[in-house]
């Protein structure tokens, strides 16, 4: 069957024709037999791995992919954040890690502080913090008399120093009316979660 447009080489042989298929609308590519290559609205494929035109490994920059293609989550458990008998009658922080990472801000998300802790009198507050070790900022926690597995959902990108240490921090932020009331850590993890885009 004869296609719309055909295109010929300087010696006037027919090499490809161009034609919209009636049944889908796609504008389709054939060869001088009328075999069909390919579709213009959908030859992605032949790009994709295994396709007639498969991009070469590594060809790939991660700005070509779509926001987010590839989501990690990594758990960063702080090793000392198991604490007992912290004084919560008077205010001020109270305990800060030893143990110290980095963060790259290159492909992050989110970062999620989640702990457990538990305190003697019901009137404190206390708070735990992911700190900025080069600026002292906050870059996200959760706070309450207690809590169980809570997530932070404050996470503060611009109080974050690329690839800058961060610590975690516990400080009562109001103190209780009880003489010698104390909170403990069951333990903190901080979660950095990772779009590549």
């Amino acid at each position: 069957m004869a296609k719309k447009f055909g295109i010929e080489d300087s010696n006037g042989v027919l090499k490809r024709q161009i034609d919209v298929d009636d049944t889908t609308g796609e504008l389709k590519i054939y060869d001088n037999t009328d075999t069909e290559i390919m579709s213009l609205e959908s030859h992605a494929s032949r790009h994709a791995f295994g396709g007639a035109d498969a991009m070469p490994s590594g060809s790939l920059d991660y700005t070509q992919l779509i926001s987010d293609t590839i989501q990690v989550k990594i758990p960063v458990l702080i090793p000392d954040s198991v604490q007992s008998g912290l004084a919560a009658d008077s205010t001020g922080v109270k305990w800060t890690s030893a143990f110290k990472f980095r963060v790259p801000k290159r492909h992050l998300k989110d970062i999620v502080l989640r702990a457990t802790w538990t305190a003697s009198a019901t009137d404190s507050v206390t708070e735990i913090d992911l700190i900025d070790a080069a600026t002292s900022n906050v870059v996200c926690s959760v706070s309450g008399n207690a809590g169980t597995d809570t997530e932070s959902t404050n996470f503060n990108s611009a109080n974050l120093t690329d690839d800058g240490l961060v610590y975690v921090q516990a400080q009562v932020t109001t103190a209780s009316a009880t003489s010698g009331a104390t909170f403990s850590i069951a333990y903190v993890v901080v979660e950095l979660r990772l779009g590549v885009s």
